[in-house]
């Protein structure tokens, strides 16, 4: 088992050196909800974990919001970009006259998907870093 070391000050006083830690257990526990709402494709853990990262008490309200509003905001922005593109014809097959509907029927759940799965790594990524 890994124990802290002790190592001397300069003023003869033992202190304790810093074990990494894995990160906060609210952002641990709402990137895993979040990861198993977008393979399960389930709402309920999806809503959950961005409640919790949204309620974290590690985050800072700035990166709560960029947990929460802009990660998400922003995979549903290139999700409405690629859209675009497939109606005016720029890559991949051009969606069918009167068809948006349903392109974007088909792919709301995938932009959801992706956006729980890189707001779970922003949370890991955020969880990583010492506390203070």
């Amino acid at each position: 088992p890994l124990r802290p070391r002790t190592a001397g000050t300069a003023g003869g006083a033992p202190r304790t050196a810093r074990v990494p830690r894995a990160g906060g257990a609210v952002e641990l526990a709402a990137a895993a909800l979040l990861v198993a709402g977008a393979v399960m494709g389930s709402l309920i853990p999806l809503g959950l974990g961005w409640l919790a990262a949204w309620w974290s008490p590690r985050l800072s309200r700035q990166e709560a919001k960029w947990a929460v509003a802009v990660v998400p905001g922003t995979v549903a922005a290139a999700g409405l970009v690629w859209l675009w593109g497939r109606t005016e014809g720029r890559w991949g097959e051009p969606t069918a006259e009167g068809a948006l509907g349903d392109a974007i029927t088909a792919s709301w759940p995938w932009a959801l998907r992706a956006a729980a799965v890189a707001s779970a790594l922003y949370l890991l990524w955020r969880a990583r870093r010492p506390k203070g």
